[in-house]
């Protein structure tokens, strides 16, 4: 029996092989490029970048003493492309902390940043800037004498390095010259940087990096012998804390070119520092 069409029906039909006689093989469209091959491509360009940029041993200058949480060595590896483009995102002072404290979390490997000695902290950004950018770190210092300019260039590679001693003891001690007392403080960590951003700060909080007073260890006495014992004491244990030996040594010496006096500086990490010269 002939089955009756509708117009529509004869269109749909028509437009069907239409479509049929005008496709394209399958096999006669253009082959697309695998991620294998891009992979294999993309490995072959950067086969001489892969050894620099691998992990490296760094033993760190506490070597784990001051905390049994913290290692005595990590691993660090260079910048990258991704780590400068966050650095680069710094758009004003107060973003730099946060993204500094991202970038040696992101470039060590078995490291615990939280209670991290400051000695520490310090030996891995200058490592860091050492082995992404170049040994050579160029700066201009003025003369403490003058205030003349001076254009330094300094091999941080060079720079001595203080380790602790395995075998002292997890908090220094001293003997104070008015009161006679002896002190027991840490060395201060990650989580004390805040009570060290300026002078003031770090007055009212000095109390916290004590550990005893004569061997007392009462919150009360403690914040009580500081506040009231004499100036002499204080600015004593101020620069038993802020001046210690362990660590990067960062003071360097130069003869300035204005008045020929023979000086010696802290070398600035600055706007400049993670740059290359």
């Amino acid at each position: 029996m002939t089955e009756n069409k509708s117009i529509i029906d004869l269109a749909m039909a028509g437009r069907k092989g239409a479509a049929e006689s005008t496709s394209v093989p399958v096999s006669a469209r253009p082959p697309k490029e695998s991620n294998t091959e891009h992979h294999d491509v993309l490995k072959k360009l950067l086969e001489k970048v892969e050894s620099k940029i691998a992990w490296a041993p760094l033993e760190l200058p506490s070597r784990g003493v001051f905390s049994a949480s913290h290692a005595e060595s990590i691993e660090i590896r260079p910048f990258t492309f991704e780590d400068e483009k966050i650095l680069r995102s710094i758009n004003k002072l107060s973003d730099a902390d946060g993204v500094i404290v991202e970038l040696i979390k992101r470039c060590t490997k078995g490291l615990e940043y939280d209670g991290l000695p400051l000695v520490d902290k310090n030996y891995i950004l200058y490592k860091l800037r050492e082995i992404s950018y170049g040994d050579s770190y160029k700066i201009e210092v003025p003369c403490p004498d003058c205030s003349a300019p001076n254009e330094l260039i300094v091999n941080l590679s060079q720079l001595p390095v203080n380790f602790a001693d395995r075998s002292v003891e997890r908090n220094y001690e001293i003997t104070l010259p008015d009161s006679e007392v002896t002190v027991k403080y840490r060395v201060p960590t990650t989580l004390d940087e805040r009570y060290l951003q300026s002078p003031a700060s770090m007055m009212d909080n000095l109390w916290k990096l004590l550990v005893s007073i004569d061997g007392h260890t009462e919150r009360i006495i403690v914040q009580g012998f500081v506040s009231k014992t004499t100036a002499k004491d204080i600015s004593h244990i101020r620069n038993a804390i802020l001046n210690d030996d362990l660590g990067i040594q960062t003071k360097v010496g130069f003869i300035c070119n204005g008045c020929s006096s023979d000086s010696r500086v802290d070398l600035p990490i600055n706007e400049s520092f993670f740059n290359v010269n």
